[in-house]
């Protein structure tokens, strides 16, 4: 879903707030039309989408990709593999040391 998300945006120029773009991104990865049509036009996600944006704007986010590792180590941005596996083993060795 996230891949044909950024595809969408990204690449096709597609405005990813639009339900209808949405709901073809949806059926596009398998999920039921109605279900999607069902939660798009509800709060029932409301609030944890809020907690999401007051997390990421605490941690400094303000773009896609980022990724939090261990809550402690973020890598921003698309990045190579070399950046992911040197954040594992900070992560790793501070684990081992405890």
């Amino acid at each position: 879903m996230i891949q044909r998300l950024y595809q969408a945006y990204f690449s096709e120029g597609k405005s990813v707030a639009d339900h209808a773009v949405l709901q073809v991104i949806a059926a596009a990865v398998g999920l039921e039309a109605d279900a999607v049509v069902a939660v798009l036009n509800s709060d029932q996600y409301a609030d944890e989408v809020q907690a999401d944006i007051h997390a990421a704007a605490n941690l400094g986010i303000r773009g896609v990709p980022f990724f939090v590792i261990n809550q402690k180590y973020a890598i921003s941005g698309a990045q190579p593999y070399e950046a992911f596996v040197a954040a594992l083993k900070k992560v790793q060795a501070e684990e081992e040391a405890k």
